[in-house]
């Protein structure tokens, strides 16, 4: 049987590859050696929201009061993890179900097998050998190993523990560093991060970075950069005080998870070296997601999988480099899309900024979640906008119509114009435009 394309690795570009492939009358098998869903739905992205929404729900309850209801003890209220953990799978087997049932549709066959790609046309799995036209390499990342915390958990064995530890030690850099640490906080914790480099994100426009990190003192949450960290037993010192830890918790920086190759393909770094198609130094063979390197994000790697499905059909695409949002799903969230106001000042752009603050809007005010703001950076020639910041409650949601905007090369007259419903946290894009 000679298929059409075989995928290896099911994560977000391995099974939305698949979903697209089958509807496009693909003839196709994804080979993932673990999980359906890949590290993104098991245990990264789905899973690790899901604890934070648990803890933003214990920190809503505590503040009932402030709301008008009563009876609610904040003394006796407790975090039950087992109970979390519970909440937390049975939402990744539905989504796995989910996602075995599309594959069905379109005629997506799937199998649990370690695979090996003999040649551009043949891959090996199960003992068996698969002949096939193209190949999808879709086998994500993982945070890379720590030879300086030997027995520091990996967040997938953190699902495992009976009992969460009281000072955890985050060890790392990235989104899921700050999510982590702020999920500790807020469920009574004592959490403590130890960065590999600062900025925590270096995609993040530095006045993110820097509410980062007035956010992180005010939870009380330490910061302290590893170079200039002392690591002692079970302790941190920095600046002449200790800060001592239970169980260290690694959120390092990922390194790509490779399937055996026998034919020589070019790597750049840890990461398989792709063109402008995700087309790997092999004709035939590709590569989406995390595994090239180009990016980290689930959305990212979901587009990068349609996008080689349209090459594989000879499908044309403009050559364009695309916008995506940057999400951090921390208390409260954040999302940034398009440039940086470094980016714009490094490429010589005439531009301004336009910031609101959330506490001037009505829906925020009521919910009680009006911490935050939305700048918006546009170039002064045609108010064409070029990048756009929100802090807010759905700030992750929120940041989508900035996308569509600026796919279709909006202006802030644009959002001026545009009626929102009020009352909206929405709102704050039209506020936002209309400060000219």
């Amino acid at each position: 049987m000679v298929y059409d394309l075989i995928i290896i690795g099911s994560g977000p570009a391995g099974y939305v590859g698949a979903i697209k492939a089958g509807q496009r009358g693909l003839k196709t098998l994804v080979i993932d050696k673990k999980y359906v869903g890949g590290m993104c739905l098991n245990w990264g992205c789905i899973p690790t929201k899901s604890l934070l929404e648990s803890a933003k729900m214990l920190q809503k309850v505590k503040s009932a009061a402030e709301f008008g209801i009563t009876g609610i003890n904040p003394q006796e209220l407790a975090f039950d993890w087992q109970q979390t953990v519970k909440r937390t799978f049975q939402i990744v087997s539905k989504l796995s179900r989910g996602i075995e049932f599309l594959w069905k549709k379109n005629g997506v066959e799937f199998l649990m097998a370690e695979a090996k790609i003999l040649s551009p046309t043949q891959v090996e799995a199960d003992k068996r050998i698969f002949e096939t036209k193209s190949i999808l390499i879709a086998t994500g990342s993982r945070p890379a190993p720590r030879p300086d915390f030997h027995n520091a958990l990996s967040l997938e064995e953190l699902y495992s523990l009976d009992r969460l530890p009281e000072k955890p030690l985050l060890v790392g850099r990235g989104a899921n560093l700050v999510e982590l640490a702020q999920f500790f906080r807020m469920i009574g914790k004592e959490p403590i991060i130890l960065a590999d480099e600062l900025p925590l994100m270096p995609s993040l426009d530095v006045y993110l970075e820097n509410f980062i990190h007035k956010k992180l003192k005010k939870d009380k949450i330490p910061l302290i950069p590893i170079r200039e960290a002392i690591i002692k037993d079970k302790h941190i010192i920095y600046k002449e005080k200790e800060y001592p830890f239970d169980r260290a918790i690694n959120i390092s920086f990922r390194t790509a998870v490779l399937p055996e190759i026998k034919p020589d393909i070019a790597m750049e770094g840890d990461f398989i070296k792709t063109d402008i198609n995700h087309q790997c130094s092999i004709p035939g063979i590709y590569a989406a997601g995390d595994v090239n390197g180009k990016s980290y994000l689930a959305h990212v790697a979901s587009a990068q999988a349609l996008e080689v499905i349209d090459t594989i059909m000879k499908v044309q695409l403009p050559v364009v480099e695309r916008t995506y949002p940057l999400n951090i799903y921390s208390e409260p969230e954040m999302a940034q899309i398009g440039i940086t106001e470094a980016q714009i000042k490094a490429k010589g752009i005439e531009y301004r900024v336009n910031q609101y603050s959330l506490s001037a809007n009505g829906k925020a005010l009521a919910e009680g979640t009006a911490d935050g703001f939305i700048r918006i950076l546009y170039e002064t020639k045609y108010n064409e906008v070029l990048g756009v910041q929100i802090v807010a409650a759905n700030a992750t949601d929120l940041i989508s119509e900035a996308g569509i905007l600026m796919e279709l090369e909006g202006t802030t007259f644009d959002l001026a114009r545009t009626i929102h419903a009020h009352p909206t946290v929405a709102e704050i894009y039209m506020d936002a435009g209309s400060l000219d």
